[in-house]
């Protein structure tokens, strides 16, 4: 890949992010990624990539790094990679995302090329194109390029690829190759755009339906379905894994479009599968005749807390507080330290925390994390019978 292309700079200290550095580094390149809270560029060098796989291990290693200011890190850029981390809710988070571009921006050099992985809702991308033109003076397309590239969840792979020019040179199409992972075909950005929410939609669609089906089925007939679906698997990780996407398509849809009504319906669907959810909770409690101050409530959920999308952190907090409308004792087991309104344990230093004086429930919010409790209790705490319940379209419940 061409030296001239870099350095490369990274704004946002994600999961995504960190694998871009990743694939970059095999090309000894000039790489810096920026964290967006402590707002300094910390330089990746290869040895540092080769020895931690992930932005925690990084973290938790407290790895000397040389650090950099953030408007030298922009300015000197051949090319910048954005991929910060979004933790607001959605209301607030298109106004958070463009503050976050323009502190940037303003530090652009002629030639940079800007590689934005973030969903934006249509037309989004040539508003921030338009910003940076604003902003810096340069012209999009002939004094800096613009790249819309919006990466699946904890990946380093574009859904699309779009520019606000088709006719990339050979440089800058090695460059995208060597940092991102299967390239799509390049399109125009409104035409990216449309079949990203195309792709997000059709995903959601499928999935809804199914949910829906579950939903109205007596227990006996959500067995029978079971048997001819595979989607029974679809756990509440993947119905929020792209949620934020959905409410970017939505809020960019006008009121009375039918697309809106059917995002609108995709995000009711959703939100009614959390309370169905909480509903089946607390018939089991009833019916096994738990008394709720001996019921200890396990929700079982790996979380990556730097990935770019922050739906299943904020969806985790929700549900551990309507759950506490069941019972009293919720333990979040996760291996998310920093969350402040639930206890949290990490699974991979401690047991499952079963006692014999309590009944247990562990809700399990993931396929691995099923399988993952299976077998931990198998091993360690064979004597314990907790009830099981896979937050799947069915809600399956393993006595």
């Amino acid at each position: 890949m061409p030296k001239s292309l870099s350095p490369i700079t990274i704004f946002g200290l994600s999961t995504e992010g960190y694998k871009i550095a990743s694939f970059l580094s095999s090309y000894n390149l000039q790489t810096t990624i920026i964290d967006e809270n402590l707002n300094v560029g910390m330089q990746l060098k290869r040895d540092i990539l080769e020895r931690f796989d992930s932005v925690s291990a990084l973290l938790e290693d407290e790895a000397l790094l040389s650090l950099e200011p953030v408007e030298e890190a922009i300015s000197k850029a051949k090319c910048i990679f954005f991929t910060p981390k979004i933790r607001a809710k959605e209301i607030e988070a298109r106004s958070i995302i463009s503050s976050r571009l323009k502190s940037i921006v303003k530090n652009l050099s002629k030639g940079t090329i800007f590689v934005n992985t973030l969903p934006t809702s249509y037309g989004g991308n040539v508003e921030n194109a338009s910003l940076i033109e604003k902003l810096t003076g340069l012209k999009a397309g002939a004094s800096f390029d613009y790249i819309y590239a919006p990466l699946s969840p904890r990946t380093n792979q574009p859904s699309v690829l779009g520019s606000i020019r088709v006719d990339l040179d050979k440089a800058l199409i090695e460059l995208l190759e060597s940092a991102l992972m299967n390239l799509p075909k390049i399109l125009p950005l409104n035409l990216a755009e449309l079949l990203y929410f195309k792709k997000i939609i059709k995903k959601y669609n499928s999935m809804v339906t199914e949910l829906e089906l579950f939903e109205i089925l007596g227990k006996e007939g959500k067995s029978t379905l079971k048997n001819f679906t595979d989607d029974h698997e679809i756990y509440l990780e993947n119905m929020v894994e792209n949620l934020f996407d959905i409410k970017v398509i939505s809020d960019s849809l006008k009121t009375g479009e039918p697309m809106r009504y059917m995002v609108s319906g995709i995000l009711k669907s959703l939100d009614g599968f959390l309370k169905y959810l909480i509903n089946e909770v607390r018939s089991i409690i009833r019916d096994e005749g738990f008394k709720a101050s001996r019921t200890r409530i396990l929700v079982v959920w790996s979380i990556d807390p730097f990935e770019i999308r922050g739906d299943k952190l904020s969806t985790l907090s929700s549900l551990v507080e309507k759950l506490h409308d069941c019972v009293g004792e919720i333990i979040a087991f996760n291996n998310v330290p920093y969350l402040r309104t639930f206890y949290v344990e990490s699974e991979t230093k401690r047991g499952l925390p079963l006692t014999m004086d309590k009944d247990s429930i562990i809700l399990t919010c993931s396929k691995n994390d099923f399988e993952s409790v299976s077998k931990k209790i198998k091993a360690e705490r064979p004597e314990i019978r907790p009830i099981i319940i896979k937050a799947n379209l069915p809600i399956e419940v393993i006595r």
